[in-house]
């Protein structure tokens, strides 16, 4: 059992690094956008990438998911080619079609989705980087399959490295504003899609297999309803935000979203490791005590980093060097409603460690109806939330939706292929760490206060009898070595 934890950690350390580099993008900006553009304006930004995250999951439909559980039953290389090929072609010709729509339809979409026509080239610009983005999704999958974290990280610190040069020079020194943002990321999205194109261009054929592309969007068919609905759950919040509150309500909430990112890192980075993983262990008997050691050991991990940024989160918005925030003045509002956004990114991780049974039982549809589901509660608390408690009750809302999704996926997936979690050690986790993050959260405590808090909270897991006697052992010997 060590030996594959310790290859999982490994596998989620090195694609961790690549996710954590093209995600930092996301927080780098962060100061870039809250520093120099207005809320209201930010918000705007915000509305169409909300409009995009939508579309992402109708653009790929579960191709690259659908590819990743296909391409492997046939050892025939020349058979695995046909499907990476027909699911290429698929990408292409599908992509082209709706951002062809969608660039037609822009100022009746602007109209719906941003209240005027004035924005609509904001809406092109939308179905240009939905395109780039759409072709990128398979040759990412096929990189994750082949093993090559390298060329993966590689490409994506590439999209990194363009987007923030963009954004700077558009935003910073060209002060174009929002316009700025868009024309960033198409010229970097459309840079990595070629990059990945050219370095895939020998396993690409001229073939295209409708039996293949019929089993590759049955597959992948449940997938949109569930992206669309974890989408919803993510970001569907904006729109009611702005119904409620306005949009430079939006531009608030969305730059305390972001300071999520911390957690989102994590779980994304398990999440690329641990999909590949679970699939090669397969549904044997020795997979059901390794996989509930990997949630006690993710829960442990997440709520740790929980519990510092909680802890520490006034001093984080309130960072700054010179003139410069971490979040400009006028969006450090939105502090108090960060620690539930972690939380949320922390059950969303814990979601993904219950999916194997789904996945061995290929009952992906079940996916889509418990996402549904949370999505609709997660919903339902938006509105009755934000009128009570303001940003703060739409940062519970997601909290709420994404606990419902774990505790789902949980009842479902158990009954598919049980797995004997660690119950009372994962309690005792949460219960030790909720006290932690929350008593630094309701009282201003000096920052003195706040390091004894973290510097005692693993020795209260250690006498609270959280460990197990061998894994202080291992952890003396590590010590000892280094």
């Amino acid at each position: 059992m060590s030996s594959n934890i310790r290859s999982l950690t490994k596998q989620t350390l090195v694609y961790g690094f690549g996710t954590v580099v093209s995600r930092l993008v996301t927080f780098l900006l962060l100061p870039v956008y809250t520093n120099i553009l207005a809320p209201a304006e930010y918000g705007l930004a915000v509305l169409v990438f909300v409009f995009t995250a939508f579309l992402n999951h109708i653009y790929n439909y579960g191709l690259d998911s659908a590819v990743m559980r296909h391409y492997d039953e046939d050892p025939n290389p020349q058979q695995r080619a046909i499907v990476l090929s027909t699911a290429i072609w698929m990408a292409i010709s599908s992509s082209i079609l709706l951002s062809g729509t969608i660039y037609l339809l822009n100022s009746p979409l602007s109209r719906i989705l941003l209240a005027s026509t004035e924005n609509s080239i904001l809406i092109k610009y939308a179905a240009v980087i939905l395109f780039f983005d759409c072709l990128q999704r398979v040759p990412m999958a096929f990189l994750r399959l082949q093993e090559k974290p390298l060329l993966f990280i590689g490409i994506r610190l590439l999209n990194v490295v363009v987007t923030l040069a963009l954004n700077i020079y558009f935003v910073v020194y060209q002060r174009t504003g929002i316009i700025g943002i868009f024309q960033s990321n198409i010229i970097a999205s459309g840079l990595t899609t070629l990059l990945l194109l050219v370095t895939m261009v020998a396993k690409i054929q001229f073939t295209f297999s409708r039996n293949i592309a019929r089993v590759l969007v049955f597959f992948g068919i449940p997938f949109i309803p569930t992206g669309l609905a974890t989408a919803a759950m993510e970001m569907l919040n904006r729109y009611i935000v702005q119904h409620y509150l306005g949009l430079d309500a939006v531009g608030i909430f969305s730059a305390g979203y972001k300071l999520g990112i911390f957690m989102l890192l994590i779980t994304t980075a398990f999440y690329y490791a641990w999909q590949p993983f679970f699939i090669k262990a397969g549904p044997n008997e020795s997979s059901r005590p390794l996989f509930a050691r990997v949630l006690t050991y993710f829960v442990l991990v997440e709520m740790c980093i929980w519990v510092i940024l909680t802890v520490f989160i006034p001093e984080i918005i309130n960072f700054h060097i010179g003139r410069i925030f971490l979040i400009g003045p006028e969006y450090q509002s939105c502090g108090p409603m960060v620690p539930f956004i972690l939380l949320g990114y922390v059950f969303f991780g814990i979601n993904q460690v219950f999916l194997p049974g789904i996945y061995f039982e290929k009952k992906t549809r079940y996916l889509a109806y418990i996402t549904v589901f949370a999505s609709g509660v997660n919903i339902l608390f938006n509105f009755l939330l934000i009128p009570l408690l303001g940003l703060v009750g739409s940062a519970m809302a997601s909290f709420i939706g994404y606990f419902v999704l774990a505790c789902s996926t949980f009842f479902v997936s158990q009954r598919l292929f049980r797995v004997p979690y660690e119950k009372r050690r994962v309690a005792i986790l949460f219960l030790i760490s909720f006290v932690a993050g929350f008593s630094a959260y309701i009282f201003s405590l000096p920052v003195v206060i706040k390091i004894i808090i973290i510097l005692t909270f693993p020795l209260i897991l250690r006498i609270s009898g959280f460990f197990k006697k061998e894994e202080i052992n291992s952890l003396k010997i590590l010590l000892l070595f280094r």
